[in-house]
């Protein structure tokens, strides 16, 4: 059996958010929810809206976009990744569909929380934007390669 998941350090361990004063961590685990999805299931489907960032704990999931008819893998996110974000800081319909590629456990955050410790700590917003360049230079890799 696991041992109970504690959100101060699972939020601490997560990249993104690492550079957030502890008393940040700390605020952000007393209103986020902690969420368990078995192989297959569903987290976010693609052309919904959405309102939460994600932050995986344990676990992978599989990001999968719709090109013509087909679902195509775009990426396989792991413990300490994130997703969800874009439809929080541009609202408009969700980018891609995630489900669980394992059993996964994450940490579901409302955008308004993602977004006030966005707005109160420069590294986190560095660090997002470092990692949204990183994910659209393999996509602009694989449209190359088209």
């Amino acid at each position: 059996m696991s041992m109970p998941i504690d959100a101060v350090a699972a939020l601490k361990a997560m990249p993104l958010l690492a550079s957030l004063p502890h008393g940040e961590i700390e605020r952000l685990a007393g209103r986020a929810r902690l969420e368990h999805y078995e192989i297959g299931e569903e987290l976010i489907k693609e052309g919904t809206s959405g309102s939460m960032a994600y932050f995986i704990v344990e676990g992978s999931c599989d990001v999968r976009r719709k090109r013509g008819s087909q679902q195509r893998r775009v990426a396989v996110l792991g413990a300490g990744e994130f997703f969800g974000e874009l439809s929080i800081i541009d609202p408009a319909p969700r980018t891609a569909t995630v489900t669980a590629a394992e059993d996964v456990t994450v940490i579901a955050l409302s955008g308004y929380d993602f977004n006030a410790a966005l707005k109160a700590n420069k590294s986190m917003a560095l660090h997002l934007v470092k990692a949204l360049t990183k994910r659209l230079r393999v996509q602009e890799d694989e449209f190359a390669q088209r």
